[in-house]
């Protein structure tokens, strides 16, 4: 197989069990929420760049993914979108990392995978966790819902039995490729609220994190959630001068309380005709919000 991902270190000092945790960009990313969280756990496990495309050009449009100038020390230096793959150790705990910060590709995307597949392989991960993030309809003043499939036992997560068709990533097939050689997989998402359209959800990030934080005993101060509290405040301050949108949230909180009160309730379609219907207002909402995300 050709070998299209360059390492800068293939002896990586692996301490027990390796976890391949990774996100998607721009899909399941609302809000930057897996980028941020991925950052901060490469921070807390001291996690070096060890790979990356040797041509990522022949996997992205860079007139889709755009390439940017930074500077660094005075310098200007160009910056290529590309995958990149760190690796870091769990401060106190036989456990080591490998973050794969993905980007949906262009083309060639079954060579990807199968080289991200033959990665993890010969690394013996034992477990490949995807997080992310999607908007939904709940609202911001109730807590955020995350869903989870085939995860450790968390209070904190709710068991997703996930019945949606249509339209997906093509990066799913690495998560059916590692099942079949029997390596654990999970996915990992916060619903945040559609009528917030933040660059960066800190808030929803530290949700996430704390959940990661419980499941794998990280510090949990990886969880600090306070600029996300007060991006949040800010918007409910800012309700005071849209009534309408006040309303909606009203209406929003309605359906959570009715739905999703229960700690140990679904995330799924399953209990559809139990749950309470939306009001016609809300539906409205929606529909507009999603027309809205299509265009």
């Amino acid at each position: 197989m050709e070998e299209i991902i360059k390492f800068t270190n293939k002896n990586l000092n692996i301490k027990g069990d390796l976890i391949a945790i990774s996100t998607l960009r721009p899909w399941i990313n609302a809000g930057r929420v897996g980028s941020i969280a991925l950052n901060k756990l490469k921070n807390i496990t001291d996690a070096k760049l060890v790979g990356s495309l040797k041509n990522p050009g022949s996997f992205f449009d860079f007139t889709r993914y755009r390439p940017r100038f930074k500077y660094s020390k005075d310098k200007r230096k160009l910056i290529i979108p590309n995958i990149d793959i760190s690796f870091g150790n769990h401060k106190n705990k036989d456990i080591s990392f490998l973050f794969i910060d993905i980007r949906e590709p262009h083309y060639n995307a079954e060579l990807l995978i199968n080289n991200l597949f033959k990665i993890f392989k010969d690394l013996n991960i034992k477990e490949y966790c995807r997080i992310g993030s999607m908007y939904d309809s709940v609202p911001h003043t109730r807590p955020l819902i995350v869903s989870g499939s085939n995860l450790k036992k968390s209070k904190l997560i709710r068991t997703s039995n996930n019945k949606y068709q249509g339209p997906t990533s093509i990066i799913n097939l690495l998560s059916e490729k590692l099942s079949k050689i029997n390596i654990d997989t999970s996915n990992l998402m916060v619903h945040i609220p559609q009528y917030i359209q933040l660059d960066n959800d800190y808030f929803a990030s530290a949700k996430i994190l704390e959940c990661l934080s419980e499941i794998y005993e990280l510090d949990s101060s990886i969880a600090d959630n306070s600029f996300g509290e007060t991006q949040y405040k800010d918007f409910t301050e800012s309700l005071k001068f849209n009534p309408e949108l006040n309303k909606l949230v009203s209406a929003l909180e309605k359906y959570y309380d009715s739905n999703f009160s229960k700690p140990d309730k679904s995330f799924s379609d399953e209990n559809a005709d139990e749950n309470s219907p939306m009001s016609d207002d809300l539906e409205d909402f929606l529909d507009s919000m999603s027309s809205k995300f299509e265009e």
